[in-house]
C-alpha cells in the first residue's frame, strides 16, 4: 500500500469512534465498502472489505483516488470498474461525496465472470457445431455424419463437464422412445429394455424429456427416479434438447461424486443442449433429403422411360416380321433393359447387377460351408442375397423379422452349430439393427455381422452405435451384388 494508511474497519479515522449507526448496514452491501479520500487514504471501510487480500484493497483504493479527480470535473458523475485479483473478479461502483473524496461499494462477480466466459466458449463450440460445410458433409454417409458431430460434442462435454460420462437420447416422435443416439462410458441399456418420454416409471431422462424440465440429481443412491447407467454413479444432470420449444431427446452426464453439478453446469448444459438439437435436427433434415431425393429421382426415371420402352416394343414387333429371330433377340434385350430399370428404380428394395456377375463363376473359398443367416423384412432382398450366398458356397437361413433373427441365433448356438454371420437390415417392424447386433454379440460373440440400410436412412442411429460398439461392416442400399459377395468375403477375413 505504499505510504497510504487504512482506517480500522467500523470507525471514523479522524475520531476513531465507533460508527454504530450504521456500520452494520453496509458491513453487509457487497463484497464491502470503503471511503477514500485523494491521497489515497483509506478513511473508512466495512469490516467485510478488510478481509480482502492486500493486492485487492490496494486496487480498491487506486481506483477510488484516481476516481476523486474526474468527479472535480463532473461532480454528478458514478463511475464503474472492473478488475482482477488473484483468482478472483471484481466490479467497483465509485460514486462521490460532498468532502472531496469517493465512497466505492466492491462486488464479487467472479461466478458472474466465470459463467459468462463459459457460455461464450459454448457459444462458439455451438457455432462450430453447426458449421456443416457442404464440401466437408456432402461426401459423407449418414454415420460419418453423425460421427463428426458426435467428434464435436464430446470434444466440447471434456471441456465443460470435466471429462463426465455421457449420453445423448433423441425421442421417436411416434412411439416417444428415447433412442441413444451418442453414449460415452454410460452403459447402454439391455437388449428389449426401453426409455420413454414419461413422466413416471422411465427415470429421470424419461421425466426430463416429458416435462421438459431440467433435473440435477445430487445424490442418486437415493433417488427414485434413477435408472442405473454409469456404475457407480453418484449424481448426474439432465437436461431436454429443445428445438425452439419442442423436446426431441435429452442429454445426461453423470459422476462418481456425490453432488457434482450446480445450477452453473445446468444453465451451460441447456444452453449446449439447444445447439446440439439444433445440429441433430440439422442431420435429420439431410436424411430425410438424401432419401427422398433418390426416390424422386427414381420415380423421374420410370416416367422418362416408358415411352423409349414402349418404342422397343413396337420396333421387335416390326422386325420380327421380316427377320427370323430378330424379334425374340430384341424382345429378351427389352426384358433385360426392363429388369435393370426396375432394379436400379426399386431404392432399397432391390440387389443391382446380379445380371452382371461372371456366368461361369464357381463357389468362393472364403464363403463355402459357411453358415449365414440374413434378416430383412423385405422378401425379394433376404430371399435375393439368400440365392447369391448360396450360389458362392453358404449354407444360408433368412428371416423377416429381428426376434425371430435372435431366436434362431441362441438356438443355433445352444446346438454347438453357431452362424458365422448375421447379415440385417437396419430397421424391421420389432427390432432395429442395433439390437439385432448386440443380441447377436452378446449370444454369440465370434459371429461377423453386417448391416444394412437403405439410402443411409437409420431413424434409431444403430449404425452409429453399432460402429461405437465395434462393427465395421456396412451396406447401403441399393447395393451392386458383386459389393454384397466383396463385404462378406471381408467379414469372413478375405483381403480387400
Amino acid at each position: 500500500m505504499g505510504n497510504r494508511t487504512l482506517a480500522s474497519p467500523m470507525t471514523d479515522s479522524a475520531s476513531h469512534k465507533p460508527r454504530n449507526d450504521f456500520s452494520d448496514f453496509f458491513d453487509n452491501v457487497g463484497s464491502g465498502v470503503g471511503i477514500v479520500d485523494a491521497n489515497g487514504e483509506v478513511v473508512w471501510m466495512s469490516s467485510r472489505l478488510a478481509e480482502h487480500n492486500p493486492e485487492t484493497l490496494r486496487l480498491f483504493t487506486e481506483l477510488c483516488a484516481t476516481a476523486i479527480k474526474q468527479f472535480e470535473t463532473s461532480p454528478t458523475l458514478h463511475l464503474r470498474k472492473r478488475f482482477a485479483s488473484g483468482t478472483r473478479f471484481f466490479e467497483l461502483m465509485i460514486s462521490p461525496t460532498s468532502d472531496a473524496r469517493s465512497t466505492g461499494v466492491l462486488f464479487d462477480v467472479t461466478s458472474r465472470t466465470r459463467l459468462n466466459e463459459r457460455l461464450e466458449a459454448i457459444d462458439l463450440a455451438g457455432a462450430d457445431l453447426l458449421d456443416l460445410d457442404a464440401q466437408i458433409v456432402n461426401p459423407l454417409n449418414v454415420a460419418e455424419r453423425l460421427a463428426l458431430l458426435e467428434g464435436k460434442i464430446a470434444a466440447t462435454m471434456k471441456t465443460q463437464f470435466a471429462d463426465q460420462p455421457f449420453e445423448v437420447r433423441l425421442r421417436n416422435r411416434r412411439t416417444e422412445q428415447l433412442e441413444l443416439v451418442i453414449g460415452h462410458g454410460i452403459d447402454p441399456l439391455r437388449i428389449g429394455e426401453s426409455i420413454y418420454a414419461r413422466a413416471s416409471g422411465n427415470g429421470i431422462s424419461g421425466r426430463v424429456a416429458s416435462t421438459g424440465e431440467s433435473y440435477i440429481g445430487r445424490s442418486l443412491d437415493s433417488d427414485p427416479l434413477y435408472i442405473a447407467g454409469l456404475p457407480g454413479a453418484r449424481s448426474s444432470l439432465t437436461v431436454p434438447l429443445l428445438l425452439r420449444d419442442r423436446v426431441i431427446g435429452v442429454v445426461n452426464v453423470e459422476s462418481m461424486q456425490a453432488d457434482a453439478f450446480s445450477d452453473e453446469d445446468r444453465l451451460a448444459l441447456e444452453t449446449y443442449g439447444r445447439y446440439q438439437a439444433m445440429a441433430l435436427n440439422i442431420l435429420d433434415m439431410l436424411i430425410v433429403e438424401r432419401s427422398t431425393t433418390s426416390e424422386r429421382v427414381s420415380a423421374i426415371l420410370r416416367d422418362e422411360l416408358t415411352v423409349p420402352q414402349q418404342r422397343l416394343r413396337d420396333a421387335t414387333r416390326d422386325l420380327a416380321a421380316g427377320k427370323l429371330g430378330a424379334y425374340e433377340r430384341l424382345e429378351l434385350a427389352l426384358e433385360t433393359l426392363g429388369a435393370r430399370i426396375r432394379g436400379a428404380t426399386a431404392g432399397p428394395k432391390s440387389v443391382l447387377g446380379i445380371d452382371r456377375l461372371p456366368r461361369d463363376r464357381t463357389v468362393d473359398p472364403f464363403i463355402t460351408g459357411k453358415r449365414i443367416l440374413v434378416a430383412d423384412d423385405d422378401a425379394n432382398v433376404r430371399e435375393t442375397i439368400q440365392a447369391l450366398l448360396q450360389e458362392a458356397g453358404g449354407i444360408v437361413e433368412n428371416r423377416s423379422d429381428g426376434s425371430a433373427t435372435l431366436e434362431l441365433i441362441r438356438r443355433a448356438q445352444d446346438e454347438g452349430n453357431p452362424f458365422d454371420l448375421v447379415i440385417s437390415d437396419v430397421r424391421m417392424p420389432d427390432r432395429n439393427g442395433y439390437e439385432v447386433y448386440r443380441g447377436t454379440r452378446d449370444c454369440s460373440p465370434k459371429c461377423a455381422f453386417l448391416m444394412m440400410t437403405g439410402f443411409g436412412y437409420d431413424p434409431n442411429h444403430s449404425i452409429v452405435r453399432s460402429t461405437q460398439d465395434g462393427l465395421n461392416h456396412f451396406l447401403f442400399k441399393p447395393f451392386q451384388a458383386s459389393v454384397l459377395l466383396e463385404e462378406v468375403r471381408k467379414a469372413f477375413g478375405a483381403p480387400e
